[in-house]
């Protein structure tokens, strides 16, 4: 029994180490749900545009350091899964280094079912 006190108090004492937070987009504007089950199954043009709307106000740009936004669609599972990444015009090139990304999953009809902001550039890994 001593034993194992030793080791919970040693646990204890040890720094502990966090990893990553996690947060996802939540709300009406970013995750909406209000479409109903019995809506038609949206196309992969229709569904870009409904996951395009719940990106965070400017995350496509125009700005300073954002030219636009690219969409990588994907169908797999009953569900939509959208990425989104932020590019920059150089030369007529997509540059996305150094920029931000987000996930964006769907189900056929449109409804957020998560909205998962990329890891910020610079963020501690």
């Amino acid at each position: 029994m001593r034993a194992l006190v030793a080791v919970l108090v040693a646990l204890a004492a040890m720094p502990t180490c966090a990893g990553p937070v996690e947060s996802y987009g939540e709300g009406p504007q970013l995750c909406p749900r209000n479409v109903p089950k019995t809506a038609p199954v949206l196309s992969e043009a229709q569904a870009i545009e409904r996951a395009r709307s719940m990106l965070p106000g400017g995350f496509c740009g125009p700005s300073v350091f954002v030219s636009g936004c690219d969409a990588e669609p994907e169908f797999a599972l009953g569900a939509w899964r959208m990425y989104f990444h932020q590019y920059r015009n150089r030369a007529g090139i997509k540059d996305r280094g150094g920029l931000s990304h987000t996930y964006i999953i769907l189900d056929t009809v449109g409804n957020c079912l998560a909205n998962i902001p990329g890891t910020d550039p610079g963020a501690p890994r």
